[in-house]
């Protein structure tokens, strides 16, 4: 009998909510793995290197490119299940990276308060723990659709990346206010869909296998969902603190000195 192997083109159609034999999976932090990571990587690292390097033009191009692309893959994505046949809710792009990607769009054709800081507060680090902790490992590597979840995340990742290397994406902590309406709106939604279809939108209901939710949710109980909402906060703090300093030392540098004088107290004037 052979032996089932990841480097199969036998599945390379298969959509990722129709099963596919044992042994067929590239594997949580395999070798395959790996090896993605470090390509999705160089390709990041490129991407970065060229935005930081280029023209307001062509930043506005690249912007442009990766917000169609992103796009693009969902759409397709959508339609392939559709033409299928094998359309399911699970598919619906309800997840925070289904959220991301069309904020990735809307940003890089106009960037605004609400995407910019909803894609660093939450699209970015979502989007490189799904790569890292992919919840389609035990799908072939010879797939369309595992590529197609491993280029879009990156392609999040490495946006919100670009930006911040390149200087024109600056968090705002006023702005956090926008993303938790923004969360509250779309984990209601995605909670009201898990409700309707059993589906598992925000990980709400299960963490996902291998992933630090799995443990958080077993350490948890039924505590898990509050125990996301703390930890989601505290990491808001630690990811916009750096700016609130940023912005006060540079406020600091800025202002101006006051002319020697009688009137200045002593100080003001050390």
């Amino acid at each position: 009998m052979r032996v089932r192997e990841p480097w199969t083109w036998d599945y390379f159609f298969v959509p990722q909510n129709r099963p596919t034999p044992a042994g067929t999976g590239f594997g949580l932090f395999s070798p395959i793995h790996l090896g993605v990571l470090a390509l999705l990587a160089a390709g990041i690292a490129a991407l970065v290197i060229t935005y930081r390097r280029a023209s307001p033009e062509h930043r506005q191009t690249l912007r442009l490119r990766v917000g169609w692309t992103v796009l693009l893959l969902e759409v397709l994505r959508q339609l392939a299940y559709l033409v299928g046949g094998t359309y399911s809710p699970d598919i619906l792009p309800l997840h925070v990276c289904g959220i991301a990607t069309v904020c990735v769009f809307v940003d890089a054709t106009r960037p605004n308060r609400w995407t910019g800081d909803f894609l660093y507060a939450l699209g970015w680090w979502g989007a490189l723990a799904a790569d890292i902790f992919p919840d389609w490992a035990t799908r072939p590597i010879l797939n369309i659709f595992t590529w197609q979840s491993f280029a879009i995340h990156a392609l999040i990742f490495g946006y919100v990346l670009m930006r911040l290397v390149g200087g024109d994406l600056v968090p705002d902590v006023r702005n956090l206010w926008r993303v938790a309406v923004m969360v509250v709106v779309f984990a209601t939604i995605g909670h009201l869909a898990n409700l309707a279809w059993g589906t598992n939108f925000w990980f709400l209901n299960t963490g996902a296998p291998g992933s630090p939710l799995e443990g958080i949710q077993a350490l948890a109980g039924r505590l898990y969902v509050p125990v996301l909402i703390l930890l989601l906060g505290l990491l808001w703090a630690a990811l916009y603190l750096p700016w609130i300093v940023r912005a006060r030392l540079t406020s600091g540098r800025r202002r101006p000195s006051l002319p020697a004088g009688p009137n200045r107290s002593a100080r003001e004037r050390a």
